[in-house]
């Protein structure tokens, strides 16, 4: 059976990974309205860090440096996977699933912290989506999904999935966000393993 296992705020801990990036461009004295603002015009191509600051060059001259050093902070992505992530990878593995990260953003990007969070020992391929999730040509019935998003939950359960697991990981961006359907809902992945949901 297919497994489709989100990326951001589910393997990922994005939230810490997003503030160190912040803190790296503030270092060099980007200003954070024209960061953001720039952010907001890329909005179209999904978040990159790179396109963002090729826009915010148009407006504001940094260090070429800056790129080195998120280029950095990317191939030090592993260092933000939750503690558990490796351990739920290693359960769908041992127990027979065919594991795909479904996930959502610039391809370009995704891909990268995908690489350089070094889990490609555990899952079978990688699928990147800038639409919602439950508009892919994918066997939704026979598969079961994993994610912490309210939005893309809502998408896929539009298509009538086997099973389909909210992570509402603690202090996480969609932690107070609701869904309007009962759900199978969990803290971590730990969980998942705990309670036998899979």
């Amino acid at each position: 059976m297919n497994v489709y296992v989100d990326f951001d705020r589910t393997l990922f801990d994005c939230d810490c990974f997003l503030d160190d990036l912040y803190s790296l461009i503030s270092k060099y004295e980007i200003p954070k309205d024209i960061f953001r603002d720039c952010q907001i015009q890329c909005k179209k191509m999904g978040f990159n860090p790179e396109i963002i600051l090729n826009k915010v060059r148009e407006k504001y001259s940094f260090d070429n440096k800056l790129y080195q050093d998120i280029k950095n902070l990317i191939n030090n992505a592993s260092n933000y996977l939750y503690d558990d992530a490796i351990l739920f990878l290693k359960y769908l593995n041992d127990n027979g699933y065919k594991v795909i990260i479904l996930t959502k953003g610039n391809s370009e990007y995704q891909k990268e912290k995908i690489l350089h969070a070094l889990i490609s020992d555990y899952y079978s391929d990688i699928m990147i989506t800038m639409n919602h999730k439950g508009s892919l040509k994918i066997d939704y019935h026979n598969s079961v999904f994993i994610d912490d998003n309210p939005k893309e939950i809502t998408s896929i359960l539009k298509e009538k999935p086997k099973k389909i697991i909210r992570i509402k990981r603690l202090n996480t961006k969609y932690f107070d966000y609701t869904i309007d359907c009962e759900i199978e809902t969990v803290n971590s992945l730990s969980e998942i393993i705990d309670n036998k949901l899979l």
